[in-house]
């Protein structure tokens, strides 16, 4: 079989995998793991109940691509802005922005993150990777914080729990946002961000 044959019948195989996914995605979101069969991932997908088990050996290892997906997504996003240029608060606007931006299209990975964090029924790996990144994400906040109260751009106070606050927040936000979509707009990014700077502590 030619160098060339091989590279299209991988690409098959990645568009197949990343189809699965993707139906995987949209069926986890909408109802949860314990409510998900494999046969509903294949449905949605549309594609034979025998091929998924190509990819997959059971629908354990589907969340768990998923779960890991979601949030290594969530903190490569913060890692990138918390180490990009600009000052503390441009920052932070920043990620803000650029996550309320995504809301729509990163849906059924919030709600998979968010039943991850919050389901006893969902694979202990994948709990145990939201922990990972969830945790390193949010040190990468606490050092956001941190860098703008000494800039003097930040209220003074415990920097971690200001991060914890910020993930909260944005954490509720974008739920709101998906369970009514015409609140796209509420609220303004500046709304968030004066909690956290000066000019809210004076008002």
């Amino acid at each position: 079989m030619s160098p060339r044959i091989d590279e299209q019948n991988q690409q098959i195989r990645d568009a197949r995998k990343q189809q699965l996914l993707e139906a995987g995605a949209k069926v986890f979101g909408e109802r949860g793991y314990a409510g998900t069969k494999v046969s509903d991932i294949v449905g949605e997908a549309q594609l034979s109940h025998g091929l998924i088990y190509h990819y997959f050996a059971s629908k354990e290892d589907i969340y768990i691509e998923l779960a890991r997906t979601a949030f290594t997504t969530s903190y490569e996003t913060i890692r990138q802005v918390v180490e990009s240029g600009g000052s503390p608060y441009e920052r932070l606007k920043a990620l803000t922005e650029g996550i309320f931006a995504h809301t729509a299209g990163s849906g059924y990975f919030f709600l998979i993150a968010l039943q991850t964090n919050t389901s006893k029924t969902v694979p202990d790996e994948a709990t145990a990777i939201s922990k990972e990144y969830s945790g390193q994400s949010l040190q990468l906040l606490e050092q956001l914080f941190r860098e703008g109260q000494k800039q003097g751009e930040f209220i003074d106070t415990d920097p971690f729990k200001q991060a914890l606050m910020y993930s909260s927040m944005l954490n509720g936000v974008v739920f709101t946002r998906l369970t009514y979509p015409e609140l796209e707009d509420f609220p303004q990014v500046d709304q968030i961000l004066r909690i956290f700077t000066h000019a809210r502590e004076e008002e």
